[in-house]
């Protein structure tokens, strides 16, 4: 009787924190719902994007507590007040996964504080909600591939938020280039050339991220020369890597075809940017 009257007990307790749970992403969703929208562009992307995040939780994870987490930050953000990206000593985080999150929130906090909140508000939004995103997954340790879509959505973003912090892609001009030949993405002697130039540079004093755009000419298929000019930036990325440049510092982009003439050699090459900013 005594075993039957504890078992009920923790029934009822476990129940209780599940609907004290329930109840607390519940509020903060309808208090979300009801709070007008201030702020900047910046704090009302945030706000749109962390209430994405937390329905995803509620709706389709059946997490009510990081759904909760969410709803929380998103009425901060809609109300206008200033969010930071989430503090990493506040989960529980396998060590060997710590270093990378560490430089990843380091790399983002830097560029919000030179102004990428406002050049690039949006970006700078989706770059903070992925984060946080990218870390509430790695704590959970086991929906590896939310880990690896939140991941890599940041390093897109935040690559997108550097470069129009040093003038957008129409305006920097690239430090290299690397050319290739007609219809592949085979790196030549030259291209090697180009290559190490630009991993001497990575491997010194220079201690920012590089974006990659990968280019076509007009010659054939659009859709294969989109695959093609991302195909060249891999090339340019995996050989930086085995020379012993950190994967997670270089971004690539796929540009497809570069304007200019239909067959033109100097349009199949990928571009090497520095995201460097003061």
């Amino acid at each position: 009787m005594r075993n039957k009257v504890l078992s009920t007990g923790i029934k009822i307790s476990t129940l209780s924190i599940f609907f004290a749970i329930t109840g607390c992403s519940e509020y903060h969703k309808m208090v979300l719902q009801d709070t007008e929208e201030k702020g900047s562009e910046f704090t009302k992307t945030l706000a749109k994007e962390y209430e994405i995040l937390g329905n995803t939780e509620q709706s389709i994870m059946y997490d009510e507590w990081s759904a909760a987490y969410y709803y929380h930050k998103a009425l901060k953000a809609k109300e206008g007040c200033p969010v930071e990206p989430t503090q990493l000593c506040e989960w529980d985080i396998e060590e060997d996964k710590l270093p990378e999150l560490i430089a990843a929130r380091e790399r983002l906090v830097r560029a919000l504080e030179f102004g990428g909140w406002e050049v690039a508000p949006k970006m700078s939004a989706h770059a903070q909600t992925h984060f946080d995103c990218w870390v509430e997954q790695q704590a959970e340790g086991w929906q590896k591939e939310d880990i690896a879509r939140c991941r890599a959505e940041f390093y897109i973003a935040m690559a997108d938020v550097e470069l129009m912090m040093v003038g957008g892609i129409e305006k920097t001009l690239p430090s290299d280039m690397v050319f290739f030949d007609l219809g592949n993405a085979h790196l030549n002697a030259e291209s090697r050339h180009t290559v190490d130039k630009v991993a001497k540079v990575m491997l010194g004093d220079y201690k920012g991220h590089l974006l990659l755009v990968g280019r076509t000419d007009h010659l054939g298929d659009e859709k294969h020369n989109q695959q093609l000019s991302k195909q060249r930036a891999m090339m340019v990325k995996k050989e930086l890597v085995r020379m012993g440049i950190n994967p997670h510092r270089i971004t690539i982009k796929a540009a497809g075809e570069a304007p200019g003439p239909k067959v033109d050699a100097h349009n199949r090459r990928v571009d090497i940017l520095f995201l460097d900013y003061k």
